[in-house]
């Protein structure tokens, strides 16, 4: 049943023993199949019972004692194979693994065709010698397991061939090693997703980058059905759309290796040339590749200008917003394709797409300019609340004051743009219309809160309290106000606010009762702030609070107790 190891893969082993070693870390254990102890009898299953609690309760010596003795009782048992592998692993866990490796090998050499127990063994070998310091022999058993036809299929096999390619490509041999991980891809694609994954990128980092081969690409995106993580329905589309994917992850190089990035795009922009002459996403990448590949921008443009020329059609206003965002940092051509568009033809998710787009490039001025040409009819508010938080995020206030000006429901508006001036920490202006939203039931409570944090900010430390009196929102706001009458020098008021709070909210109390300790100890009363501590650590014990007390009142060499060093 077994395959010799091809001379290739000998030399490469020869070598492993030079390079650095990485541990990779613990197999899956392997049970009894369904099928194999369906055909125990009564007193078989007994006694392998007992030896598999002894395993799975981790008593590996009891556990191998009663391995030993089910395969004394039971030498034709279909499950004896079984039982030397869990022997096996019973010693190797042990950590006798030399005298591990005598019983896997009385499986390979006595149970050869017990597919899921002597592949198991194959495996574990490698394991042994692994753990062993001994990489060579570990990665020349995968390798035996690897290259046989029934062994290589199962579960344990994908990980150990994955790794006897990686030391391949450590010994620079590439071409073996990706017949490998090629392997892997397709044995272990529906069974074991991780393996075959790391085996399928690997592929893809050779076939794209390390050899370019379009054709040897798409032979093995039809093996393994797509590069996505679980297979499916292949299709040019989804081929093309994957590939172009990986050629621009793939495509970093450093400065130093210009000559190797201009001669790999040159190769997959020939590869794509002459291919899905309408399909614009294929053509704008085939063409960024090319200039990629040559440097050529005026051939670039001139590419992408006969692509929208030859297949534009009357009204597909979608198709212009994408050709602005290409040329987006070439004003020249940007405005020409900007005068293309016709907003009262539009409609609104095509300019907001458009406003997007501008934003994305850095082209302010001009989203903001389209701003004003969305239809108020055609939009409702939660839309024109979102696009303002998109253009918010954006960091751009004027832009979004725009979007949030113009909902038919003012007082949301304001609030949105009030939100806004929070989250980009501009209190001068939000302070100028908060206001609006004072009053609004809706929004009151917050815009208070809100309110008080602009003053906050501004250091106007009585206003900011006022505000958060208003907003009746403890204990939150109470946090708020105990930190601004802190700032403001009032270190009693602020602890009669703190001690509020941990006397009405519970969950809140251990916080409330450290902020206290924080306003002793900032404000010089040592004796205050150790007392406090001490309170918090006996009143809040399990909390993480109470440890952190710990940890300062040791950092000061003071006892947590009543007893210890006395604070000056």
């Amino acid at each position: 049943m077994h395959r010799r190891i091809s001379q290739t893969v000998m030399a490469a082993i020869a070598a492993i023993c030079l390079a650095a070693a990485v541990s990779p870390g613990a197999p899956p254990e392997v049970s009894l199949t369904d099928r194999d102890f369906k055909k125990l009898d009564t007193f078989e299953a007994v006694v392998l019972r007992k030896a598999d609690k002894a395993f799975a309760d981790k008593e590996y010596r009891r556990a191998a004692v009663d391995y030993d003795s089910f395969i004394t009782q039971f030498p034709r048992s279909v499950a004896t194979p079984y039982a030397l592998l869990r022997k096996g692993r019973s010693l190797q866990l042990d950590d006798k693994r030399f005298a591990a490796i005598k019983v896997y090998d009385e499986i390979l050499d006595y149970f050869p065709n017990a597919v899921d127990y002597a592949s198991a063994a194959l495996y574990f070998i490698g394991d042994c010698h692994w753990q062993n310091g001994e990489p060579a022999k570990a990665v020349k058993a995968w390798a035996k397991q690897a290259q046989d036809e029934d062994y290589r299929k199962h579960p344990l096999a994908a990980g150990a061939i994955n790794r006897l390619a990686d030391q391949l490509v450590r010994q620079e041999n590439w071409n073996d090693a990706v017949e490998y991980y090629k392997q892997v891809a397709v044995d272990f694609r529906q069974s074991h997703h991780d393996a075959a994954c790391e085996a399928l990128s690997k592929v893809l980092d050779y076939s794209v980058r390390i050899a370019p081969d379009e054709a040897k690409l798409r032979e093995f995106y039809e093996k393994v059905r797509g590069f996505d993580r679980h297979p499916r329905a292949t299709d040019e589309n989804d081929y093309w759309t994957s590939v172009i994917a990986a050629i621009d992850a793939r495509g970093r190089f450093e400065e130093a290796d210009r000559a190797k990035r201009e001669d790999y795009y040159r190769y997959w922009a020939g590869a794509m040339a002459g291919k899905h002459a309408k399909w614009d996403d294929f053509q704008i990448a085939q063409a960024h590749f090319q200039f990629l590949s040559d440097g050529d921008e005026q051939k670039w443009m001139a590419r992408l200008d006969r692509q929208f020329a030859d297949y534009q059609e009357e009204g597909d206003y979608s198709r212009i917003v994408k050709w602005i965002a290409l040329y987006a940092k070439h004003e020249t051509k940007l405005a020409e394709y900007y005068t293309k568009l016709s907003f009262e033809k539009m409609k609104n998710e095509q300019i907001v797409a458009l406003i997007q787009a501008l934003y994305e490039s850095g082209n302010v001025p001009i989203a903001r300019n389209a701003i004003p040409k969305l239809k108020a009819d055609q939009m409702s508010d939660d839309k024109r609340e979102s696009l303002g938080n998109w253009i918010i995020r954006r960091r751009d206030a004027e832009g979004a004051k725009l979007v949030f000006a113009s909902m038919a429901d003012q007082a949301r508006g304001t609030m949105g743009m009030v939100r806004g001036y929070q989250e980009l920490q501009m209190p001068e202006p939000g302070l100028k219309i908060v206001g609006g939203v004072l009053n609004e039931p809706r929004y009151a409570e917050e815009a208070y809160y809100t309110k008080g944090q602009f003053h906050q900010w501004l250091r106007q430390w009585a206003e900011a309290i006022a505000a958060y009196r208003q907003s009746d929102s403890p204990p939150k706001s109470s946090f708020r106000i105990a930190e601004c009458l802190l700032a403001d020098g009032k270190r009693d008021a602020a602890v009669v606010e703190l001690r509020e709070i941990e006397n009405f909210f519970r969950k809140e109390a251990p916080e409330a009762s450290q902020r206290i300790a924080y306003a002793y100890r900032d404000t010089g009363a040592k004796k205050l702030y150790i007392a406090e501590l001490r309170r918090l650590i006996t009143k809040y014990r399990e909390s993480p609070q109470s440890s952190t007390a710990h940890q300062q009142l040791e950092s000061m060499g003071i006892k947590p107790g009543r007893g210890g060093v006395d604070a000056n």
